[in-house]
């Protein structure tokens, strides 16, 4: 009998150095100094679509290959003047794959469950699954707390200290609907005030945060409810190789592929709370970390309009 809980004991111990030398192989208190910084780019400087809004950075470091963080490497940061930065501890000679994921919330560096969950105001987060679901209970349109950035890197080689800054993306399209300045005078002028808008636009729910990919096979539908519309706001919506200017008559993000087609509606309520009208677009080009903006006199002649894909949040660079 003693020999063998001398046995058990002699097992027990192997097992826990075995489990030591694991941990150690991949994080290490003694391994090379690591700096990281996740920036979110140079990006639009006006208010909609500047993202001012997003103030956290979730993150993670799993072992090359490994959906489930390493101990003690992961957590959230408070983002400041667009930028997050992480200092950590990595062995040596290994490989590693790194998640971050920045984005809007009421109480920044918000607690995380011991499984790996974080839940901001419009995302659940699951690090230990590597998903991102998008929560659209309750939508608005005109949000723009809804901005979010995404990056992971796969097979990071620690060969020694590393100083190394990852720009973030958005994993989102943003719609857009631009109205003509000199509509909106003439609306003004029939009577009525644009209050309101609203949209309904197809969108995906969940993202893989290390390889990108959607989980459905299809978008659903999504409505975005009536919120006070931005057209009145001083954000002005220019288009290259046009001489117009326009202002938002509203605005939101869905989660999108590289590139897929949806069909939307634009509702337009005025300041009693009338729905003036509903305007219809099929096929509608999205693309993530695109602008796809709706553009014309959407007002007065809704049946003549511009589609224009904006591949840069900085300018007006465009791709049609």
């Amino acid at each position: 009998m003693t020999r063998v809980i001398r046995y058990m004991m002699a097992a027990i111990i192997l097992l826990l150095a075995v489990s030591s030398c694991t941990k150690e192989y991949y994080y290490s208190h003694h391994g090379c100094q690591v700096n990281l910084v996740a920036d979110l780019g140079s990006i639009n400087t006006r208010a909609i679509a500047d993202g001012q809004t997003v103030n956290e950075v979730a993150w993670a470091v799993y072992k090359h290959g490994s959906s489930t963080p390493l101990d003690d490497m992961w957590g959230t940061m408070p983002i400041n003047g667009k930028q997050a930065e992480l200092s950590v501890r990595l062995v040596t000679g290994r490989e590693y794959d790194l998640i971050f994921f920045a984005y809007y919330t009421e109480n920044p560096v918000t607690e995380i469950t011991y499984n790996g969950t974080i839940n901001p105001m419009f995302y659940n987060i699951d690090l230990y699954n590597q998903s991102l679901t998008v929560d659209y209970n309750g939508a608005t349109a005109n949000d723009e707390r809804r901005d979010c950035f995404w990056h992971a890197e796969q097979g990071l080689t620690v060969s020694g200290p590393i100083n190394k800054t990852f720009t973030l993306k958005r994993p989102l399209a943003q719609l857009n609907f631009g109205v003509d300045i000199h509509d909106i005078e003439l609306a003004n002028e029939a009577g009525y005030q644009i209050s309101d808008t609203a949209i309904k636009v197809d969108s995906y729910t969940e993202l893989n945060l290390m390889d990108g990919s959607l989980s459905e096979k299809e978008p659903v539908t999504i409505y975005f409810n009536k919120a006070q519309t931005p057209v009145y706001n001083d954000d002005i919506l220019t288009i290259a190789n046009n001489n117009k200017e326009y202002k938002y008559l509203a605005t939101t993000y869905v989660l999108v592929g590289s590139k897929c087609t949806s069909d939307i509606s634009l509702d337009i309520y005025d300041n009693t709370d009338y729905l003036i009208n509903t305007f219809t677009y099929s096929f509608v080009p999205l693309q993530r970390n695109y602008r796809t903006n709706i553009i014309g006199s959407l007002l007065t002649n809704p049946h003549i309009f511009t589609i224009v894909v904006d591949n840069n949040f900085t300018d007006d660079h465009n791709e049609f």
